[in-house]
């Protein structure tokens, strides 16, 4: 076969596939069960906690799924991004919430599928950023930030920590030096780098691989997947009582109390074995998770968990 032919080849399977892909979402909404193998509860058996060390929880925006990928009704959801205050090692960023252009010009500004796909909503001055400064975080004292997958709504404002470390799964690196939609201007080199689960994992509660950030037990990075395969959770020690942050990988509590991975999941069955896994800690009566959109079972105040005021940005209209 010729070098034009095969190209001519490649051109017309990527072409019916896309085909595929928008026949399959002009359907009306199906649910997408999957039971997943069963998990048994295993604590995580994490050393004593660090003193000193709090997570700060911030809302940058709201977003909204079309009914075509998860069913009639869509609620709105917050779009959260953290902070950890490590007492040694400086700020720990996960997750970077909504950009600058979300928040001035909602999902006009987000590149096509995806603003076909969600409705999103910030407000000026209400990116994580611009609430770190006013809670007195500066954003040049970030040491590492943890990217839990590179969709637009956790990537945000990334190049306003450009000095900091980038930690994400394995495949994301290329994605953003060459990518199209990279969240970092095109004069910006990050320093980008891969988590090595499968040469530094080791098992931590019912998930099969773990690293341990900085050796102390205060943060550890959890490879998952599912809702893409480069997904991130990351495990906080905090003095009160370990909280995992999922990322997309528990989009919320519902989507977590419910068999149906719904068509978000680019790997249903991986999503359906993670979720099963998040149960599992969950059953142990271990941790308190934080889900990728979802702020409602925070519980009462604590010293070590900082949750920061928001506008109701579904409410508001965007910009002002």
């Amino acid at each position: 076969m010729s070098k034009r032919s095969r190209r001519w080849w490649i051109f017309g399977g990527a072409l019916l596939l896309g085909l595929a892909a928008v026949l399959a979402l002009a359907l009306p909404y199906r649910p997408v069960p999957v039971v997943g193998p069963a998990v048994a509860p295993a604590p995580l058996e994490l050393p004593p906690p660090l003193p000193g060390l709090r997570l700060h929880v911030f809302d940058t925006g709201a977003n909204r799924m079309s009914p075509l990928l998860v069913g009639a009704d869509p609620p709105w959801r917050p779009v959260p991004a953290f902070v950890v205050e490590h007492p040694e090692r400086g700020l720990v960023v996960f997750d970077l919430g909504l950009s600058h252009e979300v928040a001035a010009r909602g999902q006009a500004a987000l590149p096509l599928p995806m603003r076909w796909l969600m409705e999103s909503r910030g407000r000026v001055g209400f990116t994580l950023d611009e609430q770190m400064r006013r809670a007195g975080l500066r954003a040049g004292d970030v040491a590492y930030v943890v990217v839990s997958h590179l969709h637009e709504d956790h990537t945000g404002v990334a190049a306003s920590f450009a000095g900091a470390v980038f930690l994400a799964g394995p495949g994301t690196r290329a994605q953003v030096l060459a990518g199209a939609h990279s969240p970092f201007p095109p004069d910006v080199v990050p320093d980008w780098r891969e988590i090595d689960f499968e040469a530094r994992g080791q098992p931590v509660g019912p998930f099969a691989s773990g690293v341990d950030l900085f050796d102390d037990g205060s943060i550890t990075l959890i490879a998952a997947g599912g809702h893409t395969a480069q997904d991130v959770m990351m495990l906080v020690d905090l003095p009160a009582g370990p909280v995992p942050l999922t990322g997309d990988a528990v989009v919320h509590y519902d989507w977590l109390e419910s068999d149906d991975v719904e068509r978000i999941a680019s790997d249903p069955e991986r999503a359906a074995d993670v979720r099963n896994r998040v149960r599992a800690l969950l059953a142990s009566g271990d941790a308190t998770i934080i889900p990728g959109h979802d702020l409602r079972r925070l519980g009462p105040a604590r010293p070590d968990l900082i949750v920061h005021a928001a506008p109701d940005f579904a409410g508001r209209p965007t910009g002002g």
